[in-house]
């Protein structure tokens, strides 16, 4: 048995290459940890049907956090189904408020909600096309007025893409919000991750960590991105891929080789106690 007995890894840029492809020797990395007795948890912004295939892939798909934390799925043994073990959702008014700042302040960005295992967006521009071909998953074209006035459509993440700028900018007037009670970082410079306040990554550790009964001291974080920096500063260890923004790095306890490079397999057979 490994002496890190979870391994929370984020997807984009950490365990898959920038071509989005999984390389083999990161696959039979984690298999040869899941063998040991090890639980592997991908840990990612992404939706449930944008983490689906990969983590059948490399067989880890009993546990999965989705959207930066605000939703765990769990799967038994004995089922393909998927339970919620945990979910935090974000009022629809507050995705009336940033929709109002987006178009007061002609900001050119692209508002995406992703509620429960829906993607929904108002037009399929270029961003919405780029994250389509980047996690296999499909966005559905909607009246955001029409299609969350149901109460059983949660909003869980509100994802902004835009120029580098653009997401400044947004990021700026949010940070005027305190009142809206929000989280809001970037997984890309492109990219702007918004959940409720309570959520991050780390709480969602922290939520499946006590659910295994697992101490913290016995978990491994592996990320890039400012959205992965409360895991890799508060995980047992936190472990920063080489082409982590330099925060990240700043906090890691290591820092492997970059996602290209297979860092999480360097990770993996050099951090977590697995015998070789």
């Amino acid at each position: 048995m490994p002496k890190i007995k979870i391994v929370f890894c984020d997807v984009d840029n950490t365990l898959i290459t920038s071509k989005n492809k999984l390389l083999p020797q990161v696959s039979s990395a984690i298999q040869d940890y899941v063998v040991a007795g090890g639980i592997f948890v991908l840990t990612s912004a992404r939706p449930p049907m944008g983490m689906q295939a990969l983590a059948q892939q490399i067989g880890c798909s009993s546990l999965q956090i989705c959207l930066n934390g605000a939703l765990i799925l769990q799967k038994s043994q004995n089922s393909v189904e998927t339970a919620i073990l945990f979910e935090k959702s974000i009022p629809t008014a507050i995705l009336h408020t940033i929709l109002k700042i987006v178009s007061q302040q002609n900001l050119t960005v692209s508002v995406n909600v992703f509620a429960g295992k829906k993607w929904l967006v108002q037009q399929h521009d270029c961003w919405v096309k780029q994250e389509e071909e980047i996690t296999g998953a499909s966005a559905t074209i909607t009246s955001f007025d029409s299609r969350l006035r149901n109460v059983n459509h949660p909003i869980h993440k509100i994802l902004c893409m835009g120029e580098p700028d653009q997401i400044d900018n947004l990021e700026t007037l949010l940070d005027r919000r305190s009142d809206l009670y929000l989280s809001y970082l970037r997984s890309k410079p492109t990219y702007l991750e918004i959940v409720d306040h309570s959520v991050s990554k780390m709480r969602a550790i922290e939520t499946v960590a006590n659910f295994a009964h697992i101490p913290i001291e016995q978990t491994m974080a592996i990320g890039d991105g400012e959205n992965d920096l409360p895991m890799i500063k508060d995980a047992g260890i936190g472990i920063a891929v080489a082409n982590s923004f330099p925060k990240v790095k700043a906090a890691a306890t290591h820092i492997v080789s970059s996602n290209d490079n297979g860092g999480v397999a360097e990770a993996i057979r050099k951090y977590t106690g697995l015998s070789r």
